[in-house]
């Protein structure tokens, strides 16, 4: 069926942070480094985030390619309804979204099948019919696709697309885990990937961008900083160094976020962007920067475990109880 219904800072690091900043070493258990200007924004003191801010049709998405979706996965369920509500925030009116439910060939079979693609129809018509209420003239498509979920959810998305799914279970590095299919899709999505907790959302403030010394960390920084002055808050960018890894790799990365944050003002000069260098885990440093945050922006994996993804990616996924990006 498928419808249209409508740590000790260097020289150096002072240098690249420019007369405008304000380096601060804060001391604590993580050997962490914050380098941010002294500006009182909103989550500073309290207030709530203003409400998202609406692009015109022209202006590039920091997350959706030009001419893209957002597609969701949608079943009924408590995390399905949290990842469908964080879409339609952040995708309606200006661009599509799309519904796909997935008739599992393994858990719908028997005498129930029937049952349960009824009432996954019913799902979808029900999620289209509110959202067109809500954002009238909206686009929302529905579709139900047959087989695995994940084959599905990578099938029915173009590169240009925002796939958007629910996780209903977060916790630490070393705790509580969920399924494998975030991690199967973060592996084989063409396009980026959102991961959206079922918890609160309402009241979180602050965009936290994690960067590697790769290449990419400058375009991270600007899509994160998009975000942010879309949502009224703060931006984090964040890199963790390994302990133990010498005064010269501590350098490099402090060279590296700071290179990060300057991209970020230079678009945003009226943004809040503070500069984080952690000597601990990288998963480790990204969790505890981006605890009840808005959003985590990461970009895609670079060296792959068993499971397809970096062990970074792995773990923060497993993990991460803010809303989690994926950026290719």
């Amino acid at each position: 069926m498928h419808g249209r219904i409508g740590v000790h800072t260097s020289p150096r690091a002072a240098e690249l942070a420019g007369p405008t900043a304000l380096l601060c070493a804060h001391p604590t258990p993580h050997d962490q480094v914050t380098i941010s200007p002294p500006r009182r924004t909103m989550a500073m003191s309290g207030e709530r985030a203003v409400p998202f801010r609406r692009r015109g049709p022209d202006e590039p998405d920091a997350l959706i390619g030009a001419g893209g979706r957002s597609v969701v996965g949608v079943d009924g369920a408590a995390a399905s309804r949290a990842a469908l509500a964080w879409a339609a925030r952040r995708t309606l009116p200006q661009h599509p979204l799309h519904l796909l439910g997935v008739e599992d060939a393994v858990e719908l079979r028997g005498v129930g099948a029937e049952h349960g693609a009824r009432q996954l129809a019913r799902v979808l018509a029900e999620a289209a019919a509110d959202l067109l209420d809500a954002y009238p003239g909206a686009s929302v498509t529905t579709e139900i696709e047959g087989g695995r979920v994940a084959d599905a959810l990578v099938g029915a998305t173009r590169p240009e697309d925002l796939l958007v799914i629910g996780s209903d279970k977060t916790g630490f590095v070393r705790g509580r885990t969920f399924g494998v299919r975030s991690l199967q899709l973060a592996a084989a999505l063409r396009g980026a990937l959102a991961v959206v907790p079922s918890v609160d959302l309402r009241l979180r403030t602050g965009v936290v961008v994690a960067v590697d010394g790769l290449g990419n960390a400058a375009d991270l920084a600007l899509r994160g900083a998009q975000e942010a002055d879309d949502r009224g808050c703060a931006l984090t960018i964040v890199h963790a160094v390994a302990r133990g890894g010498g005064s010269q790799r501590s350098a490099t990365g402090e060279a590296v976020v700071l290179a990060a944050r300057g991209a970020a003002v230079d678009a945003y000069p009226h943004l809040d962007v503070r500069a984080v260098v952690a000597q601990r885990h990288p998963a480790d440093a990204i969790l505890n920067a981006s605890r009840d945050t808005a959003l985590l922006l990461l970009g895609s994996s670079r060296g792959e475990t068993a499971l397809g993804v970096g062990e970074t990616i792995h773990d923060v996924l497993m993990n991460a109880n803010a809303p989690l990006v994926i950026l290719r």
